[in-house]
């Protein structure tokens, strides 16, 4: 019976680890602009609806050392987010496939319209505005 119950926990979280960032829908009403991209309007809400919740990014998650919920944790990380520079930038280069992500994550709500937002907003300076 210790073995079924040990088994079954095993099989849930291995379920929950390989799902963990996949579990949101509706982040394809974000819509950015082609300039003047600002972290509270564009950035922030496509973050929240994509990566900054529990379990995957979220400040008690912080999945893979990182916690996307806020403006300043976007800068704990070295290279995360490079101001000026969104090639550079390991947020962009994961959003794009270029760097592999640790999880599997739904990228069904993240469109192309978002991901070159999230580079305008980099090459503008990465404000928080």
């Amino acid at each position: 019976m210790k073995i079924l119950f040990a088994l079954a926990i095993m099989i849930f979280v291995a379920a929950v680890f390989f799902s963990a960032c996949s579990w949101t829908t509706g982040g394809e009403n974000i819509a950015f602009p082609e300039k003047n991209v600002q972290y509270m309007h564009h950035v922030k809400p496509f973050l929240a609806l994509n990566c900054s919740y529990s379990p995957c990014h979220s400040d008690f998650d912080r999945a893979g050392g990182y916690s996307l919920t806020e403006y300043w944790t976007l800068f704990d990380k070295p290279g995360f987010v490079i101001p000026g520079n969104p090639d550079g930038s390991v947020f962009v280069q994961i959003l794009e496939n270029r760097m592999t992500h640790f999880t599997y994550f739904y990228r069904g709500n993240i469109t192309t319209e978002h991901i070159q937002g999230v580079r305008t907003w980099i090459k503008e300076g990465a404000i928080n505005n």
